[in-house]
Protein backbone atom coordinates (compact mmCIF):
# COMPACT_ATOMS: atom_id res chain seq x y z
CA UNK A 1 0.00 0.00 0.00
CA UNK A 2 0.83 3.43 -0.87
CA UNK A 3 1.45 5.88 2.39
CA UNK A 4 1.58 9.47 2.30
CA UNK A 5 2.47 11.58 5.01
CA UNK A 6 2.06 15.27 5.70
CA UNK A 7 3.86 17.34 8.43
CA UNK A 8 2.42 20.35 7.88
CA UNK A 9 2.49 23.15 8.27
CA UNK A 10 6.65 22.15 7.92
CA UNK A 11 8.10 25.03 9.86
CA UNK A 12 5.15 24.58 12.31
CA UNK A 13 5.42 20.96 12.78
CA UNK A 14 9.57 21.59 13.63
CA UNK A 15 8.32 24.18 16.21
CA UNK A 16 5.76 21.73 17.83
CA UNK A 17 8.27 18.71 17.71
CA UNK A 18 11.12 20.75 19.26
CA UNK A 19 9.14 22.49 21.77
CA UNK A 20 6.20 20.16 22.35
CA UNK A 21 4.06 22.55 24.88
CA UNK A 22 3.02 24.83 21.93
CA UNK A 23 0.66 21.92 21.10
CA UNK A 24 -2.87 23.61 21.44
CA UNK A 25 -1.49 27.20 21.28
CA UNK A 26 -1.97 29.51 18.00
CA UNK A 27 1.54 29.30 16.41
CA UNK A 28 2.66 31.66 13.51
CA UNK A 29 6.02 31.65 12.45
CA UNK A 30 7.30 34.67 10.53
CA UNK A 31 10.27 35.27 8.13
CA UNK A 32 11.02 38.80 6.40
CA UNK A 33 8.38 40.60 8.78
CA UNK A 34 5.34 38.40 7.24
CA UNK A 35 3.53 35.70 8.71
CA UNK A 36 4.85 32.68 6.62
CA UNK A 37 3.20 29.73 8.43
CA UNK A 38 0.02 28.76 10.19
CA UNK A 39 -1.04 26.31 12.52
CA UNK A 40 -4.81 25.28 12.19
CA UNK A 41 -5.74 26.68 15.16
CA UNK A 42 -4.45 30.17 14.40
CA UNK A 43 -6.04 29.72 10.51
CA UNK A 44 -9.57 29.08 12.71
CA UNK A 45 -8.54 32.63 14.78
CA UNK A 46 -8.45 34.48 11.18
CA UNK A 47 -5.15 34.77 10.72
CA UNK A 48 -3.59 34.16 6.81
CA UNK A 49 -0.41 34.18 5.20
CA UNK A 50 1.02 37.27 4.66
CA UNK A 51 0.23 39.41 7.31
CA UNK A 52 2.44 41.52 8.80
CA UNK A 53 3.53 40.61 12.23
CA UNK A 54 1.48 43.82 14.21
CA UNK A 55 -1.70 42.77 12.56
CA UNK A 56 -1.50 39.11 13.20
CA UNK A 57 -0.98 40.20 16.95
CA UNK A 58 -3.86 42.11 17.20
CA UNK A 59 -6.07 39.58 15.96
CA UNK A 60 -4.64 37.09 18.19
CA UNK A 61 -4.21 37.68 21.90
CA UNK A 62 -2.37 34.53 22.72
CA UNK A 63 -0.35 33.95 19.71
CA UNK A 64 2.74 32.43 19.56
CA UNK A 65 5.33 34.24 17.51
CA UNK A 66 8.09 32.32 15.98
CA UNK A 67 11.09 32.65 13.33
CA UNK A 68 11.65 30.71 10.56
CA UNK A 69 13.79 27.93 11.89
CA UNK A 70 17.03 28.28 10.07
CA UNK A 71 17.91 24.26 9.43
CA UNK A 72 14.50 23.62 8.45
CA UNK A 73 15.64 21.85 4.84
CA UNK A 74 18.19 20.34 7.21
CA UNK A 75 15.84 19.38 9.57
CA UNK A 76 13.84 17.70 6.19
CA UNK A 77 16.85 15.41 4.94
CA UNK A 78 17.26 14.02 8.53
CA UNK A 79 13.32 13.63 8.74
CA UNK A 80 13.93 11.74 5.38
CA UNK A 81 16.57 9.83 6.77
CA UNK A 82 14.38 8.26 10.19
CA UNK A 83 11.45 7.51 7.86
CA UNK A 84 13.75 5.18 5.62
CA UNK A 85 14.70 3.06 8.97
CA UNK A 86 10.92 1.77 8.45
CA UNK A 87 10.96 1.29 4.89
CA UNK A 88 12.95 1.55 1.84
CA UNK A 89 10.59 3.37 -0.51
CA UNK A 90 10.41 7.00 0.99
CA UNK A 91 10.44 9.54 -1.80
CA UNK A 92 9.65 13.13 -0.99
CA UNK A 93 7.14 15.52 -2.48
CA UNK A 94 8.47 18.57 -0.87
CA UNK A 95 8.87 19.79 2.35
CA UNK A 96 6.54 17.89 4.72
CA UNK A 97 4.79 15.88 2.28
CA UNK A 98 5.93 12.04 1.76
CA UNK A 99 4.87 8.73 -0.12
CA UNK A 100 6.46 5.55 1.81
CA UNK A 101 5.42 1.72 1.52
CA UNK A 102 3.54 0.71 4.42
CA UNK A 103 0.51 -1.54 6.00
CA UNK A 104 -2.32 0.25 7.22
CA UNK A 105 -0.87 -0.70 10.94
CA UNK A 106 2.44 0.89 10.36
CA UNK A 107 0.43 3.85 8.85
CA UNK A 108 -1.02 4.56 12.18
CA UNK A 109 1.84 4.25 13.98
CA UNK A 110 3.81 6.54 11.65
CA UNK A 111 0.42 8.89 12.29
CA UNK A 112 0.77 8.76 16.26
CA UNK A 113 4.22 8.51 16.54
CA UNK A 114 4.83 11.68 14.37
CA UNK A 115 1.44 13.79 14.83
CA UNK A 116 0.96 13.55 10.84
CA UNK A 117 -1.71 12.99 9.14
CA UNK A 118 -1.61 9.97 7.06
CA UNK A 119 -3.52 8.45 3.96
CA UNK A 120 -2.87 4.69 3.13
CA UNK A 121 -4.54 3.60 -0.54
CA UNK A 122 -3.18 1.70 -3.49
CA UNK A 123 -2.66 4.77 -5.46
CA UNK A 124 -0.61 7.39 -4.63
CA UNK A 125 -2.92 10.23 -5.43
CA UNK A 126 -5.64 8.49 -3.87
CA UNK A 127 -3.44 8.33 -0.68
CA UNK A 128 -2.53 12.21 -0.86
CA UNK A 129 -6.11 13.23 -0.84
CA UNK A 130 -7.09 10.64 2.07
CA UNK A 131 -4.05 12.01 3.72
CA UNK A 132 -5.33 15.35 3.54
CA UNK A 133 -8.51 14.23 4.78
CA UNK A 134 -7.14 12.87 7.91
CA UNK A 135 -7.34 14.21 10.99
CA UNK A 136 -3.94 14.95 12.72
CA UNK A 137 -2.09 12.25 14.32
CA UNK A 138 -4.69 9.87 12.58
CA UNK A 139 -4.08 7.68 9.80
CA UNK A 140 -6.91 7.20 6.82
CA UNK A 141 -6.92 3.78 4.53
CA UNK A 142 -9.18 3.69 1.27
CA UNK A 143 -9.58 0.39 -0.06
CA UNK A 144 -12.22 1.28 -2.49
CA UNK A 145 -10.48 4.44 -4.45
CA UNK A 146 -13.84 5.14 -6.19
CA UNK A 147 -16.31 5.09 -3.57
CA UNK A 148 -13.62 7.43 -1.25
CA UNK A 149 -14.02 9.99 -4.17
CA UNK A 150 -17.47 9.95 -4.72
CA UNK A 151 -17.98 10.59 -0.86
CA UNK A 152 -14.74 13.27 -0.43
CA UNK A 153 -16.16 17.39 0.17
CA UNK A 154 -14.44 19.48 -2.50
CA UNK A 155 -12.21 21.58 -0.34
CA UNK A 156 -9.68 18.28 0.25
CA UNK A 157 -8.77 19.43 -3.48
CA UNK A 158 -7.11 22.55 -2.17
CA UNK A 159 -3.96 19.98 -1.03
CA UNK A 160 -3.78 19.43 -4.36
CA UNK A 161 -4.31 22.53 -6.03
CA UNK A 162 -7.64 23.73 -6.18
CA UNK A 163 -7.45 27.23 -5.00
CA UNK A 164 -9.96 29.09 -2.80
CA UNK A 165 -11.10 30.93 -5.91
CA UNK A 166 -11.98 27.85 -7.63
CA UNK A 167 -13.77 26.76 -4.77
CA UNK A 168 -16.15 29.23 -4.88
CA UNK A 169 -16.43 28.94 -8.24
CA UNK A 170 -17.77 25.45 -7.64
CA UNK A 171 -19.97 25.76 -4.89
CA UNK A 172 -21.67 28.49 -6.80
CA UNK A 173 -22.77 25.91 -8.86
CA UNK A 174 -24.23 23.69 -6.48
CA UNK A 175 -21.05 20.87 -6.17
CA UNK A 176 -20.34 19.89 -2.77
CA UNK A 177 -18.27 16.12 -3.25
CA UNK A 178 -15.50 15.35 -5.58
CA UNK A 179 -17.86 12.59 -6.97
CA UNK A 180 -20.07 15.37 -8.33
CA UNK A 181 -17.49 17.02 -10.20
CA UNK A 182 -16.00 13.80 -11.69
CA UNK A 183 -19.17 13.48 -13.94
CA UNK A 184 -17.78 16.19 -15.97
CA UNK A 185 -15.18 15.46 -18.73
CA UNK A 186 -11.75 16.32 -18.54
CA UNK A 187 -12.01 18.78 -21.10
CA UNK A 188 -14.46 20.55 -19.26
CA UNK A 189 -12.71 20.58 -15.67
CA UNK A 190 -9.58 21.74 -17.72
CA UNK A 191 -11.51 24.97 -19.40
CA UNK A 192 -13.42 25.88 -16.06
CA UNK A 193 -10.60 26.11 -13.76
CA UNK A 194 -7.47 27.60 -14.07
CA UNK A 195 -5.86 25.41 -11.84
CA UNK A 196 -8.22 22.31 -14.01
CA UNK A 197 -4.72 20.31 -15.45
CA UNK A 198 -3.36 19.97 -12.20
CA UNK A 199 -6.30 18.51 -10.77
CA UNK A 200 -7.01 16.26 -13.50
CA UNK A 201 -4.79 13.39 -12.75
CA UNK A 202 -6.49 12.94 -8.67
CA UNK A 203 -10.30 13.38 -10.59
CA UNK A 204 -9.65 10.83 -13.51
CA UNK A 205 -6.34 9.34 -13.68
CA UNK A 206 -3.88 7.61 -14.81
CA UNK A 207 -3.19 6.84 -11.13
CA UNK A 208 0.43 5.40 -9.95
CA UNK A 209 1.41 2.71 -7.88
CA UNK A 210 5.12 3.43 -7.58
CA UNK A 211 7.15 4.54 -5.22
CA UNK A 212 11.04 5.37 -5.20
CA UNK A 213 13.42 4.31 -3.16
CA UNK A 214 15.30 6.67 -0.75
CA UNK A 215 18.60 7.65 -2.03
CA UNK A 216 20.50 7.91 1.07
CA UNK A 217 22.77 11.11 1.12
CA UNK A 218 26.54 10.02 0.81
CA UNK A 219 28.56 11.38 3.48
CA UNK A 220 31.97 10.91 5.27
CA UNK A 221 32.52 10.42 8.81
CA UNK A 222 35.82 11.17 10.97
CA UNK A 223 35.91 10.66 15.11
CA UNK A 224 38.40 11.55 17.68
CA UNK A 225 37.91 10.43 21.12
CA UNK A 226 39.52 12.47 24.40
CA UNK A 227 40.55 10.63 27.22
CA UNK A 228 40.86 12.37 29.52
CA UNK A 229 38.01 15.30 28.91
CA UNK A 230 39.60 18.10 27.83
CA UNK A 231 38.20 21.65 25.70
CA UNK A 232 38.03 22.24 21.99
CA UNK A 233 41.08 23.30 20.61
CA UNK A 234 42.86 24.63 17.46
CA UNK A 235 44.93 21.12 16.88
CA UNK A 236 41.83 19.11 17.45
CA UNK A 237 39.97 20.51 14.96
CA UNK A 238 42.92 20.60 12.38
CA UNK A 239 43.41 16.59 13.17
CA UNK A 240 39.71 16.40 12.76
CA UNK A 241 40.10 18.16 9.24
CA UNK A 242 42.94 16.40 8.11
CA UNK A 243 40.76 12.78 8.61
CA UNK A 244 37.74 14.37 6.99
CA UNK A 245 40.21 15.03 4.00
CA UNK A 246 41.41 11.83 3.55
CA UNK A 247 38.10 10.49 3.72
CA UNK A 248 36.40 12.41 0.90
CA UNK A 249 39.01 10.81 -1.55
CA UNK A 250 38.63 13.21 -4.05
CA UNK A 251 34.82 14.61 -3.11
CA UNK A 252 33.77 17.49 -2.21
CA UNK A 253 31.14 18.33 0.67
CA UNK A 254 28.31 20.67 0.44
CA UNK A 255 27.62 21.09 4.77
CA UNK A 256 30.04 20.00 7.39
CA UNK A 257 28.13 19.23 10.97
CA UNK A 258 30.04 18.81 14.57
CA UNK A 259 28.72 16.42 17.03
CA UNK A 260 30.65 16.72 20.23
CA UNK A 261 30.28 14.23 23.20
CA UNK A 262 30.07 16.78 26.64
CA UNK A 263 28.90 16.05 30.05
CA UNK A 264 26.88 12.69 28.72
CA UNK A 265 24.96 15.00 26.02
CA UNK A 266 25.53 14.82 21.96
CA UNK A 267 25.55 18.72 21.18
CA UNK A 268 25.55 18.87 16.91
CA UNK A 269 25.90 21.88 14.71
CA UNK A 270 26.21 22.49 11.18
CA UNK A 271 27.49 24.92 8.65
CA UNK A 272 26.41 25.02 5.52
CA UNK A 273 29.16 25.98 3.13
CA UNK A 274 29.18 28.70 0.28
CA UNK A 275 31.24 26.51 -1.72
CA UNK A 276 31.87 22.79 -1.87
CA UNK A 277 34.59 21.88 0.50
CA UNK A 278 37.67 19.37 -0.22
CA UNK A 279 40.78 21.15 1.04
CA UNK A 280 41.67 20.94 4.71
CA UNK A 281 42.09 24.31 5.25
CA UNK A 282 38.06 24.81 4.27
CA UNK A 283 37.51 21.96 6.40
CA UNK A 284 38.96 23.27 9.44
CA UNK A 285 37.05 26.50 9.14
CA UNK A 286 33.52 24.60 8.77
CA UNK A 287 34.27 22.40 11.86
CA UNK A 288 35.03 25.66 13.74
CA UNK A 289 31.98 27.53 12.51
CA UNK A 290 29.40 24.25 12.84
CA UNK A 291 31.26 23.61 16.33
CA UNK A 292 30.41 27.16 17.64
CA UNK A 293 26.69 26.49 16.77
CA UNK A 294 26.52 23.36 18.48
CA UNK A 295 26.29 25.05 22.28
CA UNK A 296 29.62 22.83 23.51
CA UNK A 297 32.36 25.57 23.59
CA UNK A 298 33.99 25.64 26.87
CA UNK A 299 32.54 22.17 27.73
CA UNK A 300 34.78 19.10 28.47
CA UNK A 301 34.51 16.90 25.46
CA UNK A 302 34.83 13.05 25.61
CA UNK A 303 34.46 12.90 21.71
CA UNK A 304 34.16 14.85 18.48
CA UNK A 305 32.52 13.46 15.40
CA UNK A 306 32.76 15.64 12.15
CA UNK A 307 30.94 14.83 9.52
CA UNK A 308 31.10 15.72 5.69
CA UNK A 309 27.28 15.72 4.45
CA UNK A 310 26.04 16.09 0.80
CA UNK A 311 29.37 14.97 -0.75
CA UNK A 312 29.26 15.14 -4.46
CA UNK A 313 32.45 14.70 -7.48
CA UNK A 314 33.30 18.11 -8.82
CA UNK A 315 33.65 17.91 -12.62
CA UNK A 316 37.24 18.43 -14.24
CA UNK A 317 38.29 19.11 -17.85
CA UNK A 318 42.11 18.37 -17.49
CA UNK A 319 43.67 18.70 -20.59
CA UNK A 320 41.26 20.77 -22.35
CA UNK A 321 43.34 23.63 -23.92
CA UNK A 322 46.03 21.06 -24.57
CA UNK A 323 43.89 19.12 -27.04
CA UNK A 324 42.10 21.91 -28.62
CA UNK A 325 44.35 22.23 -31.71
CA UNK A 326 44.03 18.20 -32.60
CA UNK A 327 40.99 19.13 -34.78
CA UNK A 328 43.07 21.23 -37.19
CA UNK A 329 45.15 18.27 -38.44
CA UNK A 330 43.19 17.26 -41.30
CA UNK A 331 42.51 20.93 -42.18
CA UNK A 332 46.09 22.27 -42.34
CA UNK A 333 47.41 19.12 -44.27
CA UNK A 334 45.23 20.72 -46.88
CA UNK A 335 45.87 24.46 -46.63
CA UNK A 336 48.82 24.80 -44.59
CA UNK A 337 48.71 28.76 -44.64
CA UNK A 338 44.95 29.03 -43.77
CA UNK A 339 45.61 29.82 -39.86
CA UNK A 340 47.87 31.79 -38.50
CA UNK A 341 49.20 32.77 -34.95
CA UNK A 342 49.53 36.19 -33.52
CA UNK A 343 52.72 36.46 -31.52
CA UNK A 344 53.39 39.76 -29.08
CA UNK A 345 56.83 41.48 -30.44
CA UNK A 346 56.60 44.46 -28.57
CA UNK A 347 53.30 45.53 -26.53
CA UNK A 348 54.67 48.94 -26.12
CA UNK A 349 55.73 49.32 -29.91
CA UNK A 350 54.71 53.32 -31.21
CA UNK A 351 52.39 52.06 -33.82
CA UNK A 352 50.13 49.20 -33.47
CA UNK A 353 51.36 47.14 -36.49
CA UNK A 354 54.81 46.91 -35.21
CA UNK A 355 53.83 45.05 -32.27
CA UNK A 356 52.39 41.88 -33.18
CA UNK A 357 53.80 39.12 -35.98
CA UNK A 358 52.12 36.19 -37.84
CA UNK A 359 53.81 32.87 -37.43
CA UNK A 360 52.42 29.30 -39.34
CA UNK A 361 49.89 27.67 -36.87
CA UNK A 362 50.54 24.16 -35.59
CA UNK A 363 48.79 21.63 -34.08
CA UNK A 364 50.82 21.86 -30.99
CA UNK A 365 50.98 25.78 -30.57
CA UNK A 366 47.66 24.70 -28.82
CA UNK A 367 49.61 23.15 -26.12
CA UNK A 368 51.37 26.65 -25.48
CA UNK A 369 50.85 27.84 -21.59
CA UNK A 370 49.50 31.31 -21.86
CA UNK A 371 52.44 33.82 -21.51
CA UNK A 372 52.96 37.15 -19.83
CA UNK A 373 53.57 40.03 -22.67
CA UNK A 374 57.23 40.77 -23.03
CA UNK A 375 57.98 37.19 -22.41
CA UNK A 376 58.39 36.29 -26.08
CA UNK A 377 60.96 37.22 -28.20
CA UNK A 378 61.73 40.13 -29.51
CA UNK A 379 61.25 41.55 -33.16
CA UNK A 380 59.59 44.05 -35.58
CA UNK A 381 57.31 43.39 -38.32
CA UNK A 382 54.44 44.42 -40.16
CA UNK A 383 51.03 42.99 -40.01
CA UNK A 384 50.62 40.56 -42.78
CA UNK A 385 53.26 38.49 -41.51
CA UNK A 386 56.91 38.22 -42.36
CA UNK A 387 57.46 37.25 -46.31
CA UNK A 388 59.68 34.16 -46.40
CA UNK A 389 59.95 30.61 -43.74
CA UNK A 390 63.71 31.43 -43.37
CA UNK A 391 63.05 34.17 -41.41
CA UNK A 392 60.42 32.66 -38.78
CA UNK A 393 57.80 34.03 -40.84
CA UNK A 394 54.66 32.95 -42.49
CA UNK A 395 53.90 32.28 -46.38
CA UNK A 396 52.02 34.52 -48.21
CA UNK A 397 47.84 33.58 -46.57
CA UNK A 398 44.74 34.71 -46.86
CA UNK A 399 45.52 37.72 -43.97
CA UNK A 400 48.88 38.83 -45.92
CA UNK A 401 48.45 42.63 -46.30
CA UNK A 402 45.80 43.18 -44.02
CA UNK A 403 44.78 46.10 -41.59
CA UNK A 404 46.40 46.54 -38.13
CA UNK A 405 45.11 43.93 -35.68
CA UNK A 406 45.30 44.86 -32.18
CA UNK A 407 46.04 41.33 -29.86
CA UNK A 408 45.13 40.56 -26.24
CA UNK A 409 47.96 39.56 -23.97
CA UNK A 410 48.26 36.48 -23.00
CA UNK A 411 47.36 32.57 -25.32
CA UNK A 412 48.37 33.06 -28.59
CA UNK A 413 45.26 34.03 -30.47
CA UNK A 414 43.65 31.88 -33.74
CA UNK A 415 43.06 34.29 -36.76
CA UNK A 416 41.42 32.79 -40.07
CA UNK A 417 40.07 34.50 -43.29
CA UNK A 418 37.06 35.05 -41.96
CA UNK A 419 38.23 36.98 -38.61
CA UNK A 420 39.15 35.91 -34.93
CA UNK A 421 38.05 31.91 -33.23
CA UNK A 422 39.31 29.73 -31.64
CA UNK A 423 40.43 25.93 -33.27
CA UNK A 424 37.62 23.72 -33.11
CA UNK A 425 38.36 20.46 -30.69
Amino acid sequence: MVAAALFLPWPVWLWRRENPALEGLPVAVHRGGKVAALSPLARKLGLREGMTLEAARARVESLQLLPYPPRAEEAWKDLLAELHRLTPWVEALGPGVALLRLTPLEARLLAQGYRARVGVAPWREVALLAAWSAPEGEARAVEEAEAFLDRLPLRFLQGVGLTPEGLEKLRLLGLKRVGELRRWRPSQVAAYLREGRQLLPYLFGPWRKEVARFREEERAEAEVLLDPPAEASEGLFRHLARLLARRLAGRAAQRVAVVALAEGLALRGEHLAKEPLREEEGLYLALVAAFRRSGAWGMPLGGVRGEALGLLRPARQEGLFQREGEGLKALLAHHPGLFLRVEVVDPDALAPEWGFRYRPWEVGDAALPGTGAGLLRGGTAPVGGLQGKEEGGAPPGPLAGGGAVVAPRGRPRLLSAGGAGRAPS
